[in-house]
């Protein structure tokens, strides 16, 4: 899971719960300031501030790690074919590039005529 999939998570079920981020910052006896950095990703989660929130807006963090086996096999073949997506820019990019060399040596050898 990234780190944005885990802060729209949390948002998710911040406002599920009918929580405010002001809610949140008073609960957790932070400015709101900060909580809203910590949602929005400016500020970074330690393992003991995850915890506190997961545990006032009952979000079972086992679950959210954890992801089952149709979301993963999903990631995958995104992953696959961003994969086919870069190898045929690569080959495209190859392709322009050789065809500048060759236009580079057609210039080159008749650059008298010019």
């Amino acid at each position: 899971m990234t780190n944005a999939e885990l802060l729209y998570q949390i948002k998710s079920h911040r406002k599920a719960k009918g929580l405010s981020q002001g809610d949140m910052a008073n609960k957790l006896n932070i400015v709101l300031k900060t909580y809203q950095n910590i949602e929005s990703g400016i500020t970074r989660l330690d393992i003991e501030r995850l915890k506190q929130i997961a545990s006032l807006i009952d979000l079972n963090l086992s679950t959210v790690f954890n992801q089952s086996p149709e979301t993963m096999a999903g990631k995958n073949i995104e992953k696959e074919l961003y994969h086919k997506l870069l190898m045929e820019k690569e080959t495209y990019i190859t392709k322009l590039e050789n065809d500048i060399k060759f236009y580079q040596e057609i210039l080159r050898e008749n650059k008298h005529f010019l």
